[in-house]
């Protein structure tokens, strides 16, 4: 039996600072370091921006405005709290909630209405309640928990109505990913060995595999109109995001700049792909093991890749605005991880949030 290690929210700091390789100079790299985007613009961006802050010691989200503006504090107490996903209407985030003593470990999944409603718990308090993924609808939810076995797959409306396991199986599913139209999941599972792609309906039922390798396949990411999944795989000896018809068809690797075989196919890691909201881009970071890291984008329809983050930092967690002209990612350029915002080019860098601590795993809601 393979176990699959967990990118939680504690190593997704990791992952937001060691993203990277080289590549082509982004359109607003350091030549254009001056080129920040006007207070004007910023004020017309879309959405409010959830993140990870540190500033005040343990891990609690705050809600930030891409002008800078309005900033506040989400969550507050002594439990460790990051936002796992956001609300498609835009109501609220769901956040992982995580307590911890000298010999237990807990985490329960919380939904922040940003209405000015009481936050209200949903599913189980375990040792593993997270990485959940929203029906389109926004009435429920799909979620990993150790509540019967090491980790199986959950569905539960989103007031904690009627819960249904959807995998009964001892090695290990997770990843839960909806289709853009809420009758299909996405998710990893260990039940033949390595970690491999499988989907099922809603419900639980039709099960079946999509990819067959001797090494992982994980974190399977719909295209918003669910005719591609985006997702990791470290066939080849290292981690790279490859595309794949969800029967199971039309594999292929995103970005054919990297190196197929060698050295460097294992010292340059890919990581966390985002679709843009049109579904024609897909932004990730690429890391190296000498801790540089860039954004890259990519083009699926036209095979284009190219940077656009310039290097000077180690820069990870690309989300796109509601409107997909933007991105906010975490940089610790000028120091302690912060938020900083581009648009989708790669020009106009602007720092976003100033903290004494660290700030990182930006989630943006649209209005």
């Amino acid at each position: 039996m393979k176990i699959r290690t967990w990118r939680g929210p504690g190593a997704a700091l990791l992952l937001a600072l060691g993203a990277c390789g080289g590549g082509d100079r982004p359109a607003g790299g350091a030549s254009a370091a001056a080129d920040t985007l006007p207070l004007a613009e910023r004020r017309a961006i879309e959405g409010t921006i959830a993140f990870v802050s540190e500033r005040e010691g343990s891990p609690d989200v705050f809600l930030v405005r891409p002008s800078g503006d309005g900033l506040r504090r989400l969550t507050e107490g002594p439990t460790a709290d990051y936002p796992a996903a956001v609300a498609p209407d835009g109501s609220g985030v769901l956040v992982v909630s995580v307590s911890q003593d000298s010999s237990l470990h807990l985490e329960q999944l919380v939904f922040h209405p940003l209405d000015g409603g009481e936050p209200r718990e949903v599913g189980p308090r375990m040792g593993r309640s997270r990485s959940p993924s929203w029906s389109p609808d926004a009435r429920w939810i799909v979620f990993e928990s150790d509540e019967a076995s090491f980790r199986d797959l959950y569905r539960i409306g989103i007031d904690g109505s009627s819960p249904l396991r959807l995998t009964d199986d001892e090695h290990g599913n997770f990843d839960p990913a909806v289709s853009p139209d809420g009758e299909w999941i996405a998710f990893a599972s260990s039940r033949d060995g390595d970690a491999e792609l499988y989907v099922m309906r809603a419900d639980g039922s039709e099960q079946r595999r999509l990819t067959a390798f001797h090494r992982d396949d994980w974190g399977a990411q719909w295209a918003p109109d669910g005719r591609t999944l985006a997702f990791l795989s470290s066939r080849g000896g290292g981690d790279r995001v490859y595309l794949l018809a969800p029967d199971g068809t039309g594999l292929r690797r995103l970005n054919p700049v990297a190196a197929d075989t060698g050295a460097a196919m294992v010292d340059v890691q890919e990581a966390e792909p985002a679709w843009s909201p049109d579904g024609s881009r897909i932004a990730f970071t690429r890391h190296t093991r000498d801790g540089t890291s860039r954004i890259w984008l990519a083009e699926p329809g036209t095979g284009k890749v190219r940077e656009i983050s310039d290097g000077s930092g180690r820069d990870g967690s690309p989300t796109w605005s509601p409107d997909g002209k933007y991105l906010v990612f975490t940089s610790d350029r000028d120091g302690d991880p912060e938020l900083y915002l581009m648009r989708a080019d790669g020009s106009g860098v602007t720092r976003l949030t100033r903290s004494p601590g660290p700030d990182w795993l930006p989630r943006w809601i649209r209005e």
